[in-house]
């Protein structure tokens, strides 16, 4: 329970930056990222060409060129590398498999993408120094968005694939979630706070990230190391 709930930590913490322009700085950016009783500290690392995430004893690194993913987990001093075309094939796998299985099943597992409303909020904030603009995103009742998005800063393009990518290996049940971040990627700036309310299996999910500091300039190579004594294992989705 405690390692599924540091996972989905994680995923809260990409999620948080969903929204994208076309060309950025590097960033540094820390957040505070809450899910249900846990709570953690996040900090990015964002570049043009890869993003780590660091939260709690997770990491995860990618490289946009190449679709390589890279989970560390530091407790177990231990890591292991992927690539986005091999979760969205598992994906896929699991997506025919629930085809074949009674509505009901389907429903329970995470049911059909429905339309995505979005509605420009009237409670902006002001984020780690930046003033932000609030938005609603909601697929039914299952699933709300709240964003606070401020235009001042700018990611690149290419991140928001990776972003997807935990929620696309979740399979059938991630697929609103997928849906969803395509809808965010049409909001132009970057979202310094973001409140999610879903549910895919099971009970209903509460997550919230808060961007706390924002740094701007060069990030080093070293930012992106994986520690030269921790033990490479496979990965989760190797066949």
């Amino acid at each position: 329970m405690i390692s599924t709930a540091r996972r989905m930590l994680s995923f809260a913490a990409l999620a948080a930056l969903a929204a994208l322009s076309a060309s950025a700085e590097d960033l540094t950016i820390v957040s505070t990222v809450k899910l249900g009783d846990h709570q953690a500290t996040s900090t990015q690392y964002l570049t043009a060409q890869r993003a780590r995430t660091a939260t709690g004893d997770m990491d995860v690194i990618i490289e946009y060129a190449t679709g390589r993913i890279v989970q560390i987990n530091h407790k177990n001093k231990e890591y292991s590398e992927t690539s986005l075309a091999e979760m969205t094939a598992q994906a896929q796998q699991a997506a025919a498999k629930m085809e074949t299985m009674p509505a009901f099943v389907q429903k329970a597992m995470g049911g059909a993408v429905g339309q995505i409303t979005v509605t420009k909020g009237t409670t902006p904030r002001k984020i780690a120094g930046y003033d932000c603009t609030q938005y609603t995103l909601s697929m039914g009742q299952d699933m709300v968005f709240d964003l606070w998005v401020t235009p001042a800063l700018e990611l690149p393009m290419q991140l928001v694939e990776a972003q997807k990518a935990p929620f696309v290996a979740m399979g059938p049940a991630g697929r609103r979630l997928v849906a969803m971040f395509d809808e965010m990627k049409k909001i132009k700036g970057v979202s310094l706070a973001t409140s999610m309310s879903y549910k895919t299996m099971g009970p209903k999910v509460n997550t919230l990230t808060e961007a706390t500091e924002v740094r701007r300039g060069p990030i080093p190579a070293s930012a992106f190391a994986i520690p030269a004594d921790y033990k490479k294992k496979d990965s989760p989705f190797k066949h």
